[in-house]
């Protein structure tokens, strides 16, 4: 049973070894190396398709570029659920070491390492009730009429986050906004599609909320690093290396057609 638990492991790891170069594979003989562990923050109601539980597992793209690079480092990941803003301030403290698709912007450049470079993009949509007839064709002036419910502390992209004129009213969750917007306390809510449209069938309120088209804005992810770790350094450039490796094999393209974030 021990030898049938390894091969298994072993083949679970294969699509990621053979992604490394000959030089990562045999530099530094990782597998004898003393393993460090790295505390991600993650939220209870997932983020997909970036990461989410499927049968009590933790799932999803980001989780497959963090599997990827445990298998060629001497970093392991350990997730700790959180609220988003709650994460956020842990991260910056350096009580938990990283935090997944963070958008970069001035303010968090500041607090934050930005591991470069991005994994990934995410879009965020507009979503209103279906018996709304707001016009919206990619101008976010025409938006000002109306209340916006935001993911407080999230950011949607440096044209949305910088429109002050705009009425964005910041709410906890998700689950929170959908309640927002269903009970008419706001007219709109912005939010990843492939979360708000799962809390949507959820919900079963499929036939009451409509998906706005286009999207927002397409934003590069990051993994968010803190700066109070004394090694925070060497991590970033290990990191970085890794997912730029990551990046330039084809199964990275497999990955984006799977979980079908090749935004156009």
């Amino acid at each position: 049973m021990m030898i049938l638990k390894k091969l298994l492991f072993f083949f679970y790891l294969f699509p990621f070894f053979i992604l490394a170069d000959n030089r990562l594979k045999t530099d530094g003989n990782l597998l004898g190396k003393a393993r460090v562990t790295l505390k991600v923050a993650i939220e209870k109601i997932g983020y997909s398709p970036y990461n989410y539980k499927e049968n009590g597992e933790i799932k999803g793209f980001t989780i497959d570029v963090l599997d990827y690079i445990e298998a060629n480092s001497k970093y392991d990941f350990e997730f700790v659920t959180l609220p988003w803003p709650r994460a956020l301030y842990l991260v910056a403290e350096g009580k938990v070491d990283l935090i997944l698709t963070l958008f970069k912007n001035k303010k968090r450049e500041k607090i934050y390492h930005f591991i470069e470079p991005s994994y990934g993009y995410e879009i965020n949509k507009l979503f209103t009730l279906a018996d709304n007839d707001f016009q919206y064709n990619g101008r976010l002036k025409q938006l000002l009429p109306y209340s916006i419910g935001t993911k407080r502390e999230f950011s949607y992209g440096v044209a949305f986050d910088s429109a002050n004129y705009l009425t964005k009213l910041p709410a906890l969750t998700e689950e929170v906004l959908l309640k927002l917007l269903l009970t008419r306390r706001i007219d709109m809510a912005i939010s990843n599609p492939y979360v708000f449209n799962q809390l949507i069938k959820k919900n079963n309120v499929i036939s009451k909320v409509q998906e706005m088209e286009p999207y927002v804005a397409k934003t590069p992810v990051y993994l968010g690093l803190t700066k109070a770790r004394a090694d925070s350094q060497e991590i970033k450039e290990t990191l970085g290396r890794l997912i730029k490796q990551f990046k330039a094999a084809p199964y990275y393209q497999v990955l984006l057609n799977k979980y079908q974030l090749n935004f156009k």
